[in-house]
C-alpha cells in the first residue's frame, strides 16, 4: 500500500473513532418486517423515465433492490448483490472478474448493459462493457440499485440496449455520524469500511469514506488455488447542500488503486506455443461529478450535472489510459394537465491512450471522441389517473456511425390501486467502440504443420450499429397486503450483430508463421423471448418470502463465422430468499438459487445457497456470519476471461462486526 493511501486510510478511520457525535436513526429488522408491502414498493424510481416515479407504476420491467436487500444478503461487492434481481445474470470467472448482463449475451466484455453509479456511466469507453472489479462504494451508503430490464436507450442512449443498472447512494443527510465495518474469512481476507458523516452548514451535509478489499485466490479447475487474489483501495466524499429554497447541489468524487493477480496462458509462436506468465495487474481511477438541481416553479425544475472520470490499467498484455467529460443537462415541466415533458440535451468527450503489445494493440494509440445528445419524452394522459401513454426518442451523434435515433412508446394502465398492466416497443442501438472498430488481438496459435499460424481478430472502422426493436408487456398485482407479483415478457429482434469473419490470410514474420485474421462484420441477427417474474409474501409479522425466476430463449438465425460478443445464457434462473427474525433480534436471511447450464462453453448447471446471521449485540454494535456457495466447495459459473485459466468460485464463510455511533 502506498503512502498517501495509508496516509487516506489512518485519517478516515481517526476521524470516526474519535468523533462525539449520535448515531444516525435506522430501521431496525423487526421494523423492517413490519412493514406493508405496499410500503416496501412505494419506491420512487428515477431510472426508467429520468424523472422520480413510484416503482409500482413505472411502464418498464423494474426491480429495486434496496440497502436492506443489500444488508440482508451478505453481499460484499456489487455483482453478487445484482444476483437477486431477476432477468440479470451474474456469473463469477475469476477472484476479481464478473460477467453481468441482462437478457443474455453475456461475456467478458458484455456490452447491451448499460451500468450508472449516482447517474454517472461507469462503462468502459473501449469495450462499452463494465469492469466490475474497478465499480465500488461503502455497500452502507448504497440507497438503492434500480435494475430496468430492456431498453433504456431513449432516456439513457447508445448502449442501454437490455437494462440499464444505476447504483443510486444515500443522499449525505442520511449519513451522519459513524461508521466502521470488518470482515474476515477463509475467502475474504479483509473487507474493511469506515465513514463519517457531519453537518457542515445550516442545510449542508458531508460524509467521507474509505475501504480496503483483500480477497484470496479462488480454484483452478482440477489443481487447487488460482494464484489470482486481489487487493483494492477506495476513498471518496460526498456532500449535499440546499443553497435556497429553489436550489440544491450535489458534489461526490471518489478515488481507488487495485492490484489483480493474473494467471495467464499466453499463446506464443514457438514451441510449446503457450506460455505460463504470471501478472500483477494494476489499475487505478477517480471520478468527481457535480449537480446542480433547481425547482424553478411547481411545474418546472432542471437538472445540470457534470463529471470528469479517469481509469488506467497496467499490464504486459494491456496497458490504457482513458479518460471521459461529461455534461448532461435536462429541464421536466408538468405546466400542461395532460403532459408531462422532459427534455435534455449532452456532450461527452473521451480521450484514450493505449500502449500497443504483441497480444493487443489500438491504431490510433490515442483518439478523442465525441458524443452529441438530446432526449425528448412526453408522458400523455389519456385517462386521468388511470391511463398514461409516454413517447420519446433519443437522438446522438457519435464518432463511429454517426446519427442514431432510439425512439420508444410505452403505455400504462393503473386499474386499481392494486394491480396495473403496461406495454412498450422501442429501438436501441450498441455503437461501435474502439475495441471492435481499432483493435487487433491475439485468439491464439495453432501448432504447425509447416509454419505455426496466429489467429488474430482485428477491429472494422466501417462497422453499423447493432440494432434491437424490443417488444415488452407487464403486469403487477398485490392481490392482498402481504403478497405481491410482478411479471415481464419479451420478444427482442436483434439485427446487424458484431460475429467474426475469416479473411484473407498471408506468410508473415520473414515467412516464419501464418497470419490469420478475424475481421468484424455486421453479418448476424437473433431473436429472443422470455418472461421474467418476482413474488413477495409476508407469511407471518417475522417472516418474508421472495421469489424470482427467469425464462430466456436467445436464437441466432445467421451462424457465419463465430460471434465476438455472441455469449452465453442460461434458459432457466430461479432465486428464493426468506428472512426470518427469531426472537432477541436475532435475524437469518437463506438464499437458494439455481443457473441452468451454459452448453455452449461446457458449464454445468449449478445452485447456491448463501446464508447470513446478524444479532444487535450491544447499542450500535452488529456481528453476523455470513456463507457463501455453501452446497460445494466449489463450482465453475463461467469461462475464463481472455487468456486466463478456467477457475471455480469456491465456498466463502466470513465473520462481520460493524459500529454505528
Amino acid at each position: 500500500m502506498s503512502y498517501k493511501s495509508k496516509l487516506m486510510l489512518m485519517s478516515v478511520s481517526l476521524l470516526s473513532f474519535t468523533a462525539n457525535m449520535a448515531k444516525a436513526e435506522e430501521l431496525t429488522p423487526q421494523s423492517v418486517l413490519n412493514m406493508s408491502l405496499a410500503e416496501l414498493s412505494n419506491i420512487d424510481v428515477t431510472s426508467v423515465s429520468k424523472k422520480a416515479e413510484k416503482a409500482n407504476e413505472a411502464a418498464a420491467a423494474v426491480f429495486v433492490i434496496t440497502q436492506e436487500d443489500i444488508k440482508r444478503s451478505g453481499a460484499t461487492n456489487i455483482p453478487d448483490a445484482l444476483r437477486m434481481a431477476p432477468g440479470i445474470e451474474v456469473a463469477q470467472s475469476g477472484a476479481h472478474d464478473w460477467a453481468v448482463t441482462s437478457r443474455g449475451f453475456n461475456d467478458q466484455f458484455a456490452n447491451k448493459l448499460l451500468v450508472l453509479i449516482d447517474g454517472r456511466t461507469v462503462y468502459s469507453p473501449l469495450f462499452s462493457g463494465t469492469a466490475w472489479q474497478n465499480q465500488d462504494t461503502l455497500l452502507e451508503d448504497i440507497d438503492r440499485i434500480e435494475v430496468i430490464r430492456g431498453p433504456g436507450a431513449t432516456q439513457w442512449g447508445a448502449n442501454a440496449v437490455n437494462g440499464v443498472i444505476n447504483i443510486i447512494t444515500k443522499n449525505a443527510k442520511d449519513t451522519q455520524g459513524g461508521l466502521v465495518t470488518a470482515s474476515a474469512g477463509n475467502m475474504i481476507k479483509s473487507d474493511d469500511g469506515t465513514r463519517y458523516g457531519v453537518k457542515i452548514g445550516d442545510d449542508s451535509y458531508a460524509r467521507v469514506y474509505a475501504k480496503y478489499t483483500d480477497d484470496a485466490p479462488e480454484y483452478n479447475v482440477g489443481t487447487g488455488r488460482s494464484g489470482d487474489g486481489w487487493q483494492k483501495r477506495q476513498a471518496g466524499f460526498r456532500s449535499d447542500s440546499k443553497l435556497s429554497d429553489s436550489d440544491s447541489l450535489t458534489f461526490q468524487g471518489d478515488l481507488y488503486d487495485s492490484h489483480q493477480a493474473i494467471n495467464y496462458t499466453l499463446p506464443i509462436l514457438t514451441l510449446p506455443y503457450l506460455l505460463a506468465s504470471p501478472e500483477d495487474t494494476e489499475a487505478s481511477g477517480g471520478n468527481v461529478l457535480g449537480r446542480w438541481t433547481k425547482n424553478i416553479s411547481a411545474q418546472s425544475s432542471t437538472e445540470t450535472q457534470i463529471y470528469l472520470d479517469n481509469t488506467q490499467q497496467k499490464n504486459s498484455v494491456f496497458s490504457y489510459n482513458a479518460t471521459t467529460f461529461d455534461f448532461d443537462f435536462q429541464h421536466t415541466w408538468t405546466g400542461w394537465e395532460s403532459n408531462e415533458i422532459v427534455w435534455g440535451t449532452g456532450y461527452r468527450l473521451i480521450e484514450d491512450h493505449n500502449s500497443p503489445t504483441f497480444y493487443v494493440s489500438v491504431t490510433p494509440s490515442e483518439r478523442n471522441q465525441s458524443l452529441y445528445s438530446a432526449f425528448l419524452q412526453d408522458k400523455i394522459t389519456l385517462n386521468p389517473k388511470d391511463v398514461f401513454l409516454t413517447l420519446g426518442s433519443k437522438f446522438e451523434d457519435n464518432s463511429f456511425t454517426g446519427v442514431e435515433i432510439q425512439p420508444s412508446a410505452r403505455l400504462s394502465w393503473l386499474i386499481s390501486d392494486t394491480q396495473m398492466t403496461w406495454c412498450s416497443v422501442s429501438r436501441a442501438v450498441h455503437t461501435p467502440v474502439r475495441d471492435t472498430s481499432d483493435s487487433q488481438y491475439v485468439l491464439g496459435v495453432l501448432p504447425p504443420g509447416g509454419v505455426p499460424t496466429l489467429i488474430s481478430v482485428v477491429g472494422n472502422s466501417n462497422l453499423d450499429s447493432e440494432d434491437l426493436i424490443a417488444y415488452e408487456l407487464g403486469y403487477r398485482i398485490q392481490p392482498t397486503k402481504s403478497i405481491s407479483l410482478d411479471v415481464a415478457a419479451f420478444h427482442n429482434d436483434y439485427k446487424k450483430l458484431f460475429t467474426g469473419t475469416y479473411g484473407a490470410g498471408f506468410l508473415a514474420g520473414g515467412a516464419t508463421y501464418f497470419f490469420q485474421p478475424v475481421m468484424a462484420e455486421n453479418t448476424t441477427s437473433a431473436d429472443s423471448n422470455g418472461f421474467e417474474l418476482s413474488a413477495k409474501a409476508d407469511v407471518t409479522k417475522n417472516w418474508q418470502l421472495s421469489a424470482t425466476y427467469t425464462y430466456l430463449d436467445l436464437r441466432f438465425n445467421e451462424k457465419s463465422g463465430f460471434g465476438l460478443d455472441i455469449g452465453t445464457q442460461p434458459k432457466n434462473q430461479f432465486g428464493l430468499r426468506s428472512t426470518y427474525l427469531f426472537p432477541y433480534e436475532v435475524q437469518m436471511t437463506n438464499s437458494l438459487s439455481y443457473v441452468d447450464g451454459l452448453t455452449s462453453i461446457s458449464i454445468p448447471g449449478y445452485y447456491r445457497l448463501d446464508s447470513k446471521l446478524s444479532k444487535e449485540i450491544a447499542k450500535g454494535v452488529e456481528l453476523s456470519l455470513v456463507g457463501q456457495n455453501l452446497l460445494t466447495a466449489y463450482h465453475r459459473e463461467f469461462s475464463p476471461f481472455l487468456y486466463q485459466n478456467a477457475t471455480e468460485v469456491g465456498r466463502s464463510v466470513y465473520a462481520n462486526i460493524k459500529f454505528t455511533f
